[in-house]
C-alpha cells in the first residue's frame, strides 16, 4: 500500500479544494498551484497551504492570495479553441441533473475530507464526464451549460434568465424581449 509522502500531502489536500471550488479537474488544480507559486514567487508547498488557509475562510499571505485568485479566475475563464459550427445531439436533460446532483456532492464530499484521495478521483471522473456530455473543455463551463441544459443554478454559476416567470407560461429563449400586445390584446413579436 502507498501512502502519500507527507511533504505531498499539503500539496494533494490543496489540489482536492481546488477541484471542488473552481471546479476544475486534477490537471487544471495542479496548472492553479503551479501558476499560483510562480507569480507569487513562492514554492508549491507556500500556494498549497494558502488554498487550504483560504479555504478555511482564513486569508493567506496578500502575494499568495492576489495570486491564487487569478489562478482560479483564469481557470474558469479559460476559452475553448475556436471550432466549425457543428450539429450534436444534446444530452438527456434528467442523465444531466443525475451527473450534476452527484458532481456536488462530490465537491461537498471533497471539501468535508480533502485528503480523500477516492472522493478526489471520484470528483475528476464525474468533471470529465460532465465535459464530454457538454461537448466542453473547461469543466466551469461544462457545468454552465449543464446548469443551463437542466435549468439549475448552483453557486453562483449561472445568471439569472430575467424575471420570474408564472409556471404556466411559456417557456421563452434567453434574450427574448417581454411579450407585447397589439391593440386587440393579441400577441405579437
Amino acid at each position: 500500500m502507498s501512502q502519500t509522502p507527507p511533504r505531498h500531502a499539503t500539496e494533494e489536500r490543496a489540489v482536492t479544494v481546488l477541484m471542488a471550488v473552481v471546479p476544475c479537474g486534477t490537471e487544471t488544480a495542479r496548472r492553479i498551484l503551479a501558476d499560483t507559486a510562480r507569480a507569487a514567487g513562492a514554492g508549491r508547498r507556500e500556494a498549497a497551504e494558502a488554498v487550504l488557509v483560504r479555504e478555511s475562510g482564513g486569508k493567506p499571505p496578500a502575494p499568495l492570495g492576489k495570486a491564487l485568485a487569478e489562478a482560479m479566475d483564469e481557470a474558469r475563464c479559460a476559452t475553448e479553441p475556436l471550432t466549425h459550427p457543428y450539429t450534436r445531439l444534446l444530452p438527456d436533460p434528467r442523465t444531466i441533473a443525475g451527473l450534476l446532483k452527484r458532481h456536488r456532492a462530490l465537491r461537498r464530499r471533497a471539501l468535508a475530507a480533502p485528503g480523500d484521495t477516492a472522493v478526489r478521483d471520484e470528483l475528476d471522473d464525474a468533471t470529465y464526464t460532465l465535459c464530454i456530455l457538454m461537448g466542453r473543455r473547461n469543466a466551469y463551463a461544462a457545468l454552465r451549460a449543464a446548469e443551463l441544459l437542466t435549468g439549475t443554478e448552483w453557486l453562483g454559476t449561472t445568471t439569472s434568465a430575467g424575471p420570474a416567470r408564472h409556471r404556466d407560461d411559456p417557456p421563452r429563449l434567453r434574450g427574448a424581449g417581454p411579450r407585447q400586445q397589439d391593440a386587440t390584446g393579441r400577441d405579437f413579436p
